[in-house]
């Protein structure tokens, strides 16, 4: 039975765009539950219901411990820890790869996981352990499979970027300007942020910058990946206030403080909403109950 993975849509990173059972070998008969199980976590997660796509990739994954299939289980942890990622409980996704590490350790597959290292370097990311992201990063980066090495790529570049290590971000940026004709939509956002963060570090056009983080913002709005796109307004607004237009960045700031809210990522609106000097009316906010009087 062959399971799969999906990396197309890691978010920083990291939101799965659907995931479910891949094509059966004739030798290997369907186990139809963890099937349904990995079916429905995929359909979960494509309308954004995260809690109950942990739940199904959490019994998928008991299923692949139950069939002992070494592929099973690390397809469902890598796919557990995504959506943990992608709910922003980075600590949840660390310690469901280390199990998954473990497990497949057990059954003889000692071997890096280059899809388990990426999670792990959005992980690490997320909670500022910048050192150890970058190596994890770096090892995903190396993947024979082209969408991880491709965001493996990305994540070196936010890193290095958070970290002032122009260097790396540099070397990011000259790789995504390798990749030409026809690349995913995600790989064309990706290349353009890190084009804008690379501009903004080097001191360069400050307005090519915004328009490059503007496209990105474009593209990840297209694609439903609000919280890409929120990150790449803070780079817009970043671009804007380098340009001199402090009137648009405050605004830039507020739009992406306020899908940030919205996308769950909390710590970087709080940021961004600072940065604009206060936080943006709320149109749809509950309303205050009212004040009870005597």
């Amino acid at each position: 039975m062959t399971m799969k993975k999906d990396y197309a849509a890691m978010a920083l990173l990291l939101a799965l765009a659907g995931c479910g059972g891949g094509a059966q070998k004739a030798d290997s008969p369907t186990d139809t539950t963890l099937s349904q199980d990995m079916d429905t976590a995929g359909e979960a997660v494509g309308m954004d219901r995260l809690a109950v796509a942990e739940q199904q990739y959490r019994a998928a994954g008991e299923r692949a411990l139950a069939r002992d299939d070494v592929t099973a289980i690390g397809d469902s942890g890598y796919n557990l820890a995504t959506v943990q990622l992608d709910a922003n409980k980075p600590q949840d996704a660390l310690a469901t790869i280390t199990a998954t590490r473990a497990a497949l350790a057990v059954r003889g597959q000692s071997g890096d996981d280059s899809g388990l290292d990426l999670v792990q370097a959005g992980a690490l990311h997320r909670l500022g352990r910048e050192a150890e992201a970058a190596t994890a990063a770096a090892r995903a980066a190396g993947a024979q499979d082209s969408d991880i090495a491709e965001k493996g790529q990305f994540i070196r570049g936010l890193i290095a970027d958070d970290s002032g290590d122009q260097a790396t971000l540099a070397s990011v940026a000259a790789y995504f300007a390798t990749l030409t004709g026809r690349v995913p939509p995600s790989w064309s956002a990706d290349a353009k942020e890190i084009a804008a963060r690379n501009l903004l570090a080097t001191n360069g056009d400050a307005r090519t910058a915004w328009q490059d983080a503007l496209q990105a913002v474009t593209i990840r709005r297209h694609q439903v990946a609000y919280r890409d796109m929120a990150r790449a307004l803070g780079v817009a607004a970043r671009a804007a206030d380098r340009a001199g237009d402090g009137q648009a960045a405050l605004q830039l700031y507020a739009r992406a403080s306020q899908s940030a809210r919205q996308a769950g990522d909390t710590a970087a609106a709080d940021r961004w909403a600072k940065l604009a000097g206060a936080p943006a009316a709320d149109p749809f906010a509950q309303p205050a109950p009212p004040a009870h009087t005597k």
